[in-house]
Protein backbone atom coordinates (compact mmCIF):
# COMPACT_ATOMS: atom_id res chain seq x y z
CA UNK A 1 0.00 0.00 0.00
CA UNK A 2 1.62 3.84 -0.99
CA UNK A 3 2.45 5.70 1.54
CA UNK A 4 2.74 9.51 2.10
CA UNK A 5 -0.76 10.66 0.98
CA UNK A 6 -3.37 12.29 2.77
CA UNK A 7 -5.36 10.83 5.75
CA UNK A 8 -8.04 8.79 4.19
CA UNK A 9 -6.60 8.32 0.27
CA UNK A 10 -5.04 4.49 2.01
CA UNK A 11 -8.66 3.33 2.14
CA UNK A 12 -10.24 4.97 -1.47
CA UNK A 13 -7.22 3.60 -3.25
CA UNK A 14 -8.04 -0.15 -1.27
CA UNK A 15 -11.76 0.89 -2.10
CA UNK A 16 -11.03 1.15 -5.57
CA UNK A 17 -8.61 -1.84 -6.08
CA UNK A 18 -11.26 -3.76 -4.49
CA UNK A 19 -13.56 -2.88 -7.07
CA UNK A 20 -11.73 -2.95 -10.42
CA UNK A 21 -12.45 -6.59 -12.05
CA UNK A 22 -9.30 -8.72 -12.19
CA UNK A 23 -8.43 -10.34 -15.63
CA UNK A 24 -8.36 -13.88 -15.70
CA UNK A 25 -4.27 -15.11 -15.82
CA UNK A 26 -3.11 -17.23 -18.43
CA UNK A 27 -0.82 -20.05 -18.64
CA UNK A 28 -0.89 -22.64 -16.29
CA UNK A 29 0.66 -23.27 -12.30
CA UNK A 30 3.56 -24.75 -12.01
CA UNK A 31 5.16 -27.33 -14.62
CA UNK A 32 2.43 -26.57 -16.51
CA UNK A 33 4.07 -28.26 -20.38
CA UNK A 34 5.86 -30.87 -18.43
CA UNK A 35 5.51 -34.77 -19.49
CA UNK A 36 6.27 -36.18 -16.11
CA UNK A 37 5.23 -40.06 -17.16
CA UNK A 38 8.66 -40.80 -18.69
CA UNK A 39 10.73 -39.46 -15.38
CA UNK A 40 13.28 -41.86 -14.67
CA UNK A 41 13.89 -41.78 -10.33
CA UNK A 42 17.15 -41.16 -9.36
CA UNK A 43 18.16 -44.46 -8.02
CA UNK A 44 16.53 -46.32 -10.95
CA UNK A 45 18.74 -48.75 -12.45
CA UNK A 46 19.90 -47.31 -16.09
CA UNK A 47 18.10 -47.33 -19.28
CA UNK A 48 21.70 -47.66 -21.08
CA UNK A 49 23.89 -49.64 -19.07
CA UNK A 50 26.47 -50.47 -21.89
CA UNK A 51 26.69 -46.54 -21.99
CA UNK A 52 29.58 -45.01 -19.85
CA UNK A 53 28.71 -41.54 -17.92
CA UNK A 54 31.84 -40.42 -20.03
CA UNK A 55 29.96 -40.81 -23.08
CA UNK A 56 30.62 -37.45 -25.18
CA UNK A 57 32.90 -35.88 -22.59
CA UNK A 58 36.42 -35.32 -24.05
CA UNK A 59 38.14 -37.47 -21.73
CA UNK A 60 36.98 -40.99 -19.95
CA UNK A 61 35.42 -44.09 -21.08
CA UNK A 62 32.98 -44.13 -24.52
CA UNK A 63 32.64 -41.91 -27.72
CA UNK A 64 34.50 -38.00 -27.46
CA UNK A 65 33.12 -34.79 -28.18
CA UNK A 66 32.83 -35.58 -31.87
CA UNK A 67 30.01 -38.66 -31.59
CA UNK A 68 27.57 -35.81 -30.73
CA UNK A 69 27.91 -34.38 -34.28
CA UNK A 70 28.33 -30.40 -32.71
CA UNK A 71 31.64 -29.70 -34.82
CA UNK A 72 31.44 -25.65 -34.91
CA UNK A 73 32.91 -24.30 -38.09
CA UNK A 74 35.18 -20.96 -36.78
CA UNK A 75 32.89 -17.83 -38.30
CA UNK A 76 34.00 -15.52 -40.71
CA UNK A 77 35.34 -12.88 -38.04
CA UNK A 78 36.80 -15.98 -36.10
CA UNK A 79 38.48 -16.94 -39.49
CA UNK A 80 40.27 -13.67 -39.95
CA UNK A 81 41.39 -13.82 -36.32
CA UNK A 82 42.98 -16.78 -36.83
CA UNK A 83 44.44 -15.51 -40.09
CA UNK A 84 45.98 -12.55 -37.77
CA UNK A 85 47.38 -15.49 -35.29
CA UNK A 86 50.71 -15.10 -35.95
CA UNK A 87 51.02 -11.17 -35.90
CA UNK A 88 48.77 -11.50 -32.25
CA UNK A 89 51.10 -14.16 -31.03
CA UNK A 90 54.21 -12.02 -31.29
CA UNK A 91 52.26 -9.18 -29.32
CA UNK A 92 51.29 -11.34 -26.86
CA UNK A 93 54.78 -12.64 -26.21
CA UNK A 94 56.47 -9.32 -26.36
CA UNK A 95 58.08 -7.98 -22.81
CA UNK A 96 55.08 -6.07 -21.28
CA UNK A 97 52.27 -7.75 -22.86
CA UNK A 98 49.16 -7.61 -21.41
CA UNK A 99 47.01 -10.24 -19.65
CA UNK A 100 44.31 -9.55 -22.14
CA UNK A 101 46.25 -9.70 -25.42
CA UNK A 102 47.80 -13.24 -24.13
CA UNK A 103 44.24 -14.24 -23.26
CA UNK A 104 43.37 -13.32 -26.51
CA UNK A 105 45.49 -15.46 -28.18
CA UNK A 106 44.58 -18.46 -26.24
CA UNK A 107 40.92 -17.55 -26.68
CA UNK A 108 41.66 -17.73 -30.45
CA UNK A 109 43.72 -20.86 -30.47
CA UNK A 110 40.95 -22.52 -28.58
CA UNK A 111 37.99 -21.61 -31.17
CA UNK A 112 40.67 -23.51 -34.23
CA UNK A 113 38.83 -26.97 -35.11
CA UNK A 114 40.69 -30.32 -34.24
CA UNK A 115 43.51 -30.67 -37.25
CA UNK A 116 43.64 -27.25 -39.06
CA UNK A 117 45.73 -25.74 -36.24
Amino acid sequence: MPTGGSYGEGAELRDLQQAAPLSASEGGGAGAGVDLSQRVAFGAPSTQPGTPVTAGAAAGAGPGPEALGLTQQPDADMQQLIAYLPALERMANAPGASRASRNLVRYIKSRIPPGRG
